[in-house]
């Protein structure tokens, strides 16, 4: 009996380490999934997404709107991939291929600091996911975060240019299947912290999703949703440093945004998901007021 346990372990160990090197990296990207992303024992799901983000102003350090010094055009695509490693166990990572058309830290007593284009790849991210109780309602995430290559003190940065490491709470409504016109929703928040004074940041989100058709808000079905994201970033020795998605402008305090988007996610019934999403920033503080836009892919199989 302990010789096949061992057997089963190598083998597992074995998908991990293949999968790595494929892909990179794997990743849980906004995606057509919804429950709090828990897989079965030997089930894989590969996402990608592309994502877009754009602006011309940002709210300085009293909420105020200003005019950006340069006007931002960015764009990210993910590539990830999730295992089921056990009932109770996914593993998950993913990594990021993004473009930056500008940057901007505004210093005070001092013009602001304008980075130019970048592009290239930005952070990775590997981490585990463990279910609360015997559903898909409840689960906690702790996230390793690797710095590619790239200037973090650039305006334009493509990632923190830190080492780092999150821990997150995900819950959500019953995942059983539901008949159309019905209701779910979700809500979560994590904790990331940088082991070189990056800038430790608090993300928050609540979404509701309503059915069109017999769905469980997850691999079938087509629904709409609704999503309200938070992030609150804390100052780095009185610089806030730039956040990979939004490009937080630097600031003598704390930033924080507010952010809301609409999206819908259609699944085709043979392991194929899609979603499209429209966003926009509409509260916040030393943070960007940006439009968003994306779309994503995922396919999901078992062994």
């Amino acid at each position: 009996m302990m010789r096949f346990k061992g057997v089963v372990v190598i083998r597992q160990w074995q998908q991990m380490i293949a999968f790595c090197i494929f892909m990179t990296g794997l990743l849980t990207v906004p995606s057509a999934h919804a429950g709090v992303g828990m897989l079965a024992g030997g089930e894989s799901l590969y996402n990608s997404d592309l994502g877009f983000s754009g602006g011309n102003a940002v709210w300085d350090s009293t909420r105020q709107k200003v005019p950006s010094v340069c006007k931002r055009r960015n764009a990210s695509l993910v590539q990830g991939y999730e295992y089921g490693y056990s009932y109770f166990y996914t593993v998950y990572a993913n990594v990021t291929f993004a473009h930056r058309r500008c940057g901007q830290n505004n210093n005070r007593n001092a013009p602001p600091t304008i980075g130019g284009q970048s592009t290239g790849i930005g952070d990775f991210e590997i981490g585990m996911r463990a279910r609360l109780n015997h559903a898909n309602t409840a689960a906690w995430e702790a996230t390793l975060i690797i710095p590619g290559g790239y200037n973090g003190n650039s305006p334009s940065a493509l990632g923190r240019g830190a080492l780092g490491l999150s821990l997150g709470l995900k819950f959500a409504s019953d995942s059983g299947l539901s008949q159309r016109s019905s209701w779910a929703w979700k809500l979560g928040s994590k904790f990331t912290y940088y082991f070189a004074t990056k800038g430790n940041s608090i993300t928050s989100f609540g979404q509701v999703s309503y059915a069109f058709t017999e769905t469980n808000f997850e691999q079938t079905g087509d629904f709409l949703s609704l999503r309200v994201n938070n992030n609150f970033a804390m100052a780095n020795n009185g610089i806030q440093q730039q956040l990979f998605f939004n490009q937080v402008q630097s600031s003598l305090t704390n930033s924080d945004s507010t952010s809301l988007s609409l999206g819908y996610s259609h699944a085709f019934g043979n392991g194929w998901s899609t979603n499209a999403r429209i966003g926009k920033a509409f509260f916040g503080r030393s943070a960007p007021i940006d439009y968003t836009a994306g779309w994503g892919l995922s396919y999901r199989w078992e062994e």
